[in-house]
């Protein structure tokens, strides 16, 4: 069979040129990077049609690790959260994906504006289609290498309830050793915490990436040790407090302000917690203590 008639019987997207790497999640994070950095889609349908997104992060975990019993607590996630058994019978891993959003999108939201930037809102919309290409596209790379695969969140039977999802994409890219937790409730990772998260589980048993943290909240530095805060006063909702982030007062702002705003493009996310804070593009440093 040819690489395009090879290609064509293919489900989804997996151009035949991207798949002879491996599965570590260094080979992973390659295959991700080509796709994100070539696929047409990964671009604002507005003004000059900047990349939504950079080059992203992998991380894997084993679908064994006894963190993911945990998430099944009411204070964690709650009891709706399932095991990666539950999406792909016989898992055996979870391969997790942070997506940074790119410099250009980041750099249009204007700090002083109670509004995000039509980029922003765009990307947000428009990206999770993109980021839906990363999941088939990363499927169908682990069927390559010979492995069943699954996408929990484009399964007919993933939902959320109250805002609380059976499948939680920021927990598990914590359990791969992605990143922590933030105030904000959002995953600050090495590329900061503006982005978007999706995961993929597989019956393949691969390495898993060494968490480099012991808390969940290790790089946040409000939670850590008590400085910074820059999100709280970020918030045009006063959505988070010193305690956390209130999500149905965080909701009110996308219904009540942004989704008139952007009327003509159908849009309504804000992106105040996750751009122009000491976290929004990397981990962020902890000030030197005096004395």
């Amino acid at each position: 069979m040819n690489a395009r008639a090879e290609q064509t019987a293919i489900p989804g997207y997996l151009p035949a040129r991207y798949a002879g790497g491996g599965t570590s999640a260094e080979a992973i994070t390659d295959f991700l990077a080509a796709l994100v950095d070539s696929d047409p889609r990964n671009a604002l349908p507005e003004g000059n049609n900047v990349p939504i997104f950079d080059v992203p992060l992998a991380g894997i975990a084993s679908a064994a690790d006894p963190l993911f019993e945990t998430l099944k607590r009411p204070e964690v996630v709650g009891p709706i959260h399932v095991d990666a058994g539950h999406w792909l019978p016989g898992a055996k891993s979870v391969v997790s994906v942070f997506l940074p959003f790119s410099k250009a999108v980041k750099k249009s939201y204007d700090k002083a504006s109670p509004l995000p930037s039509l980029e922003w809102a765009s990307s947000r919309q428009n990206g999770e289609v993109f980021v839906n290409v990363v999941r088939r596209g990363l499927m169908r790379y682990l069927e390559k290498h010979g492995s069943r695969a699954a996408a929990p969140n484009l399964d007919p039977g993933y939902k959320a309830v109250d805002l609380v999802a059976m499948w939680s994409e920021r927990h598990v890219a914590y359990i791969a050793g992605i990143g922590t937790f933030g105030l904000h409730a959002g995953l600050l990772t090495a590329k900061g915490a503006a982005g978007r998260i999706c995961s993929v589980v597989t019956d393949l048993d691969l390495a898993p990436t060494p968490r480099p943290y012991k808390g969940v909240y290790d790089y946040c530095l409000w939670l850590s040790d008590g400085t910074c805060g820059a999100c709280i006063k970020r918030c045009p909702v006063q959505a988070i407090d010193a305690q956390g982030k209130s999500h149905p007062v965080c909701t009110t702002n996308g219904a009540n302000n942004i989704r008139p705003a952007f009327k003509e493009w159908g849009y309504h996310s804000c992106g105040h917690c996750q751009t122009n804070l000491p976290c929004s593009d990397r981990i962020p440093k902890k000030p030197r203590r005096k004395g």
